[in-house]
């Protein structure tokens, strides 16, 4: 429903690089275009990241400033980005100036700093949403300066203020899994492997195959795979004639999300999220090459939920996946303490509550002026 006298708002996303910043700030963007048609909304980003595409095809504007990392990078790298950030700042000024938000939120990545810190200074609210269990290194810094944080994981709380921290959850674009029938007995096992695929979850499925050779007929697999590894993994299901959907990339994963028995899949902080708001069992397998390790955060808070299982990745392999399987499959009620134990986490609301929380701010600040 619109707020009346709230037509004017202006709200400002900072940051992206990433699919998992973008697509919680897409989802409280979404949030006020819904509640508030004639707000405006302006995403600022980077011309390398995702956003260029990800978010006008959201059907939002997008501007941009010349910022690059300064962690991750070599000696030289960080030295061209450190010699950027005069510029980007004066450009993130020169946004400020001519969009006037009433309200800055960074969503993290790069872009997020010269914007959100112009921000701050030029006395606009600001805000930060830390996707991840344990926040990311542009977060971090702002923590002291932003005037909220929104964290998804209760871990991430240790390393912010208290007094300006709320536990949100993760906002995530609204959509309803479709009510499909169970087409047989067989358990369902999705295993997702991002957009990119996962190569060391494509390569221990196929292993795994002739071992489950038995049992699988109890069995239907869903996989996306990544186009990298899609043929040999198809192949691999044909060739023991194993029931199974294999696809490189779906923009549309609900109905497949809606015939989930038990996920195989890495731990970033949109997965994490699915599982919870799905109550979808799972298998994590973090990406050991995460910034700060934070998948394996994200995994463990999971895990002391008893809603999913951990293996780390040096250690999946066939044989392990293949007895995991076998375990699951014959243990319903395990899969179903685990899915109550996913929606107990879950905070379906939290695009409804950041937005909240903005408009309080804007309009604490409003009060104080």
């Amino acid at each position: 429903m619109p707020i009346p006298g709230q037509e004017k708002l202006k709200i400002l996303f900072a940051g992206g690089g990433t699919g998992g910043h973008l697509f919680s700030g897409i989802a409280v963007a979404e949030e006020i275009r819904r509640r508030m048609p004639k707000a405006e909304v302006l995403f600022v980003g980077t011309p390398f990241g995702l956003e260029k595409s990800i978010v006008p095809e959201a059907g939002f504007p997008l501007r941009f400033i010349e910022a690059t990392p300064l962690k991750g990078s070599g000696w030289s790298a960080r030295l061209k980005s450190l010699l950027r950030l005069p510029r980007a700042y004066g450009q993130s000024k020169k946004i400020l100036k001519e969009f006037s938000p009433d309200v800055v939120v960074g969503i993290g990545g790069y872009a997020s700093g010269p914007l959100t810190l112009a921000a701050h200074f030029s006395k606009i609210p600001t805000a930060i949403i830390e996707q991840n269990s344990i926040p990311g290194f542009t977060n971090r810094q702002l923590g002291r300066f932003v005037d909220k944080i929104f964290i998804a994981f209760a871990r991430a709380a240790a390393y912010f203020n208290a007094k300006k921290t709320l536990l949100s959850g993760n906002p995530t674009r609204r959509f309803e899994l479709p009510t499909l029938e169970k087409e047989s007995d067989r358990c369902c096992i999705f295993i997702l492997g991002g957009s990119q695929g996962a190569h060391t979850l494509n390569v221990a499925m196929m292993e795994a195959l002739p071992l489950l050779k038995a049992d699988l007929s109890r069995f239907h697999f869903i996989h996306q795979s990544g186009p990298q590894d899609f043929a040999a993994v198809e192949a691999a299901y044909q060739k023991y004639e194993a029931a199974a959907e294999v696809f490189a990339f779906s923009q549309n994963l609900s109905p497949h999300f809606a015939r989930a028995d038990l996920m195989v899949c890495r731990a970033g902080a949109g997965t994490i999220t699915e599982l919870q708001n799905l109550g979808l069992p799972a298998i994590l397998v973090p990406y050991p090459f995460a910034a700060d390790d934070h998948q394996l955060g994200n995994a463990e808070e999971m895990v002391e939920a008893g809603a999913a299982e951990l293996i780390l990745n040096k250690d999946f392999n066939g044989a392990r996946l293949a007895e995991r399987l076998r375990h699951y499959l014959t243990a319903p009620e395990l899969r179903r303490q685990m899915k109550q134990a996913a929606l107990r986490l879950a905070k379906p609301e939290a695009a409804a509550e950041v937005f909240q929380a903005c408009l309080a701010l804007i309009r604490k600040t409003q009060a104080q002026s």
